[in-house]
């Protein structure tokens, strides 16, 4: 878990402090690290068409290039506001169309024979309405990032981590909780098996 939460919120921890900090050439080198790294290694997802792997690789490229062309000072500006709400907005999209982005990674961590479960489509639903609602937060706190620097910069920190740990431990809540109710289910059937049985016995 530990880990999990400093690869998912190291990286934004170090570019958030450049954005904040850095010179114009610092923060266009960081805009494409960000692109390579990102590319690099989420090209599992890439290959497997993950929509917000590919939003997020095309927007680094793009800020990227804004900031070596100039075509916009508030892109420039508002980088980090950008990226936050194309994330959330890409999220929700995929989870309208019933295609949350989180099936990617759950389909390389579930047995096959579980993806077309209807709890397995809901849960990665909530898990990426979570997701998208993480990232809206976040683009709401850095407007105000300007007015309260390390305040807004902490609490994305924190709704990162938060998103990271729920969509690692709520799975595995459904599962256990449907591995109860089957766990039930099969029990009840047993004994009502061994009623049924019991009465003819008695006939």
């Amino acid at each position: 878990m530990l880990r999990k939460i400093l690869l998912g919120v190291g990286p934004w921890v170090v570019f958030s402090l450049v954005l904040r900090f850095g010179t114009m050439e610092l923060i266009n080198v960081a805009w494409i690290a960000f692109f390579v790294l990102h590319t690099y290694f989420g090209r599992h997802y890439l290959k497997a068409g993950n929509p917000l792997s590919w939003v997020s690789s095309l927007l680094f490229l793009i800020l990227f290039a804004n900031g070596i062309f100039g075509w916009s000072y508030w892109a420039l500006q508002y980088g980090a506001q950008i990226c936050y709400g194309v994330f959330a907005i890409t999220a929700l999209v995929t989870v309208m169309v019933n295609k949350p982005f989180t099936l990617t990674h759950s389909k390389l961590v579930t047995p096959q024979e579980f993806w077309g479960h209807p709890i397995f489509l809901k849960t990665n639903q909530h898990v990426s309405l979570f997701w998208a609602a993480s990232f809206a937060l976040n683009g709401v706190v850095m407007m105000f990032e300007v007015y309260y620097p390390w305040a807004s910069l902490i609490t994305t920190y924190l709704v990162l981590t938060s998103a990271i740990v729920f969509s690692d431990l709520y799975p595995i809540r459904v599962r256990e909780k449907a591995m109860a109710m089957r766990a039930k289910m099969e029990a009840e059937a047993q004994q009502q098996a061994k009623m049924k049985a019991s009465a003819q016995s008695v006939a």
